[in-house]
């Protein structure tokens, strides 16, 4: 997988959220999405995602331009926030075996009970999803797209709803993603867990994109360049 996106930018009447993004990525990248509240992380990731159209600008995914309505590319692309797109209705099972058809790819009952087993919920495999807890649901999610294995996977704060344990899961999961050649952007406030995994950074400052580099120890840039959000006196730990 590989994205490339060029002026991206995003209006809402008369206020920009989003201007003249350009960034490529390519395979294997763990990106840790970065700013303070408001700085357009979230609406970033929905126009990625196709949640919402651009207002200028283009996505290109491997090459093809990337379209809304185009259902080949958007199941390329997956989705993980807290609380999305799982169906309380039905059973951990039945969710799991929901979205495998809906995304035209066949497992198995062991695949899934493989992924429920591994995000630790193989013993509620058969419960109602409504009876989870958040960072339950965020878990299901997490075992959802380890069965999908979308090209490119978007994560907004996951980090808030999962336990200790939970965010090794997730950790792991991210991280074997991306040696699978993979494309992992993730937005987080969470700071030094976030780049303790990933390979990239980006920092968003009102709508715009002011730093986007590769990882390396130490890193300079990235502490000067984030340290103009932090609070007078505290240090940045990359």
């Amino acid at each position: 997988m590989r994205i490339t996106i060029q002026r991206l930018s995003k209006a809402y009447g008369l206020l920009w959220a989003l201007r003249e993004i350009n960034f490529a990525l390519a395979p294997g990248e763990l990106v840790a999405l970065l700013g303070p509240n408001g700085a357009g992380k979230t609406t970033l990731l929905k126009l990625i995602a196709g949640l919402i159209p651009p207002t200028l600008g283009t996505i290109d995914l491997n090459g093809t331009p990337f379209q809304r309505a185009n259902p080949a590319l958007r199941e390329q692309i997956g989705f993980l926030a807290p609380g999305g797109h799982i169906y309380e209705n039905l059973t951990l099972r039945e969710n799991l075996r929901f979205f495998t058809a809906l995304y035209k790819q066949s497992h198995d009952p062991a695949a899934i009970g493989i992924a429920l087993r591994n995000v630790e919920l193989l013993d509620r495999a058969d419960d109602y999803a409504s009876t989870l807890s958040s960072g339950m649901k965020c878990r299901l999610s997490i075992a959802k797209w380890s069965l999908l294995q979308p090209g490119l996977l978007l994560l907004d704060e996951p980090y808030g709803v999962l336990d200790g344990s939970g965010v090794d899961l997730l950790e792991s999961f991210l991280k074997a993603h991306c040696q699978k050649g993979n494309i992992v952007i993730m937005a987080s406030h969470h700071v030094s867990r976030v780049l303790n995994i990933c390979n990239r950074a980006m920092i968003l400052h009102r709508g715009r994109l002011t730093f986007n580099a590769p990882r390396r120890e130490p890193w300079p840039e990235f502490d000067k360049a984030f340290g103009e959000f932090l609070p007078h006196g505290e240090l940045c730990s990359s």
